[in-house]
């Protein structure tokens, strides 16, 4: 069985907020497995979602360089 300090720790590893980490260990100490599970899966969501988020990002930066190389490159080639 993990300890309550394990189970907090993990949680900010995961980059929890204290905010979502106080109820979920309410929970835990209560019994509520259901609950609990909801939002740890609540947690993930949000992170996933910051991760979606990220990558369009990352591909907006990707597509601004690939469209400036293209257009400096057909500069250069023109007379």
């Amino acid at each position: 069985m993990h300890s309550e300090k394990d189970i907090i720790q993990n949680l900010r590893d995961a980059d929890c907020s204290e905010k979502d980490i106080g109820p979920i260990m309410i929970c835990y100490r209560d019994g509520d497995q259901r609950k609990m599970e909801k939002l740890i899966a609540g947690c993930r969501k949000k992170k996933l979602q910051r991760l979606h988020d990220y990558q369009t990002y990352i591909d907006r930066l990707d597509f601004l360089s690939y469209q400036l190389a293209k257009e400096m490159c057909k500069e250069e080639n023109e007379p």
